[in-house]
């Protein structure tokens, strides 16, 4: 699998966020025009034994309720939202170094996938959505004849 396009200006605000973050007061978590942050979430892709796809995201503190997963035109889309906890009455914020806000990854997927055999899980902060192959895509084995 293969990112949708990159962008060499989106990893440079991975710095600009914490940065800007330690000289706002009560460390907010909106960006200047107002609107919430976006932040990346790791992630991980592999094949397994059975040429199965995984895409393994790191989602901790991100509800399930807040996670969208879909699969169109051979690109899979990982959206969704981590909130700010707020403190309320408890007490001031003095350093936030968590990100929070929407995050929206896409990769391209091989025309393989079999669409209608995608699973996600969302388990102890990790989002796992396997995209299995198609029974006729997986590799056979073929027996070579001595002639």
């Amino acid at each position: 699998m293969s990112y949708v396009q990159w962008n060499p200006f989106r990893e440079l605000s991975v710095f600009r966020t914490p940065v800007g973050r330690t000289f706002r007061p009560g460390g907010s978590i909106t960006e200047d025009s107002g609107t919430e942050s976006s932040w990346t979430p790791a992630v991980d892709v592999y094949e397994t034994e059975d040429h199965a796809l995984v895409v393994s995201a790191d989602l901790s503190g991100v509800d399930p309720k807040d996670v969208s997963v879909t699969l169109e035109d051979g690109m899979l889309t990982l959206a969704g939202e981590r909130k700010f906890e707020s403190t309320g009455d408890k007490g001031r914020v003095y350093r936030t170094e968590r990100a929070y806000g929407s995050f929206r990854r896409s990769f391209s997927v091989p025309n393989t996938v079999d669409g209608d055999g995608v699973t996600a899980e969302h388990k102890d902060g990790t989002l796992r959505v396997t995209l299995p192959q198609k029974e006729d895509a997986k590799p056979q084995r073929i027996t070579v004849k001595a002639a």
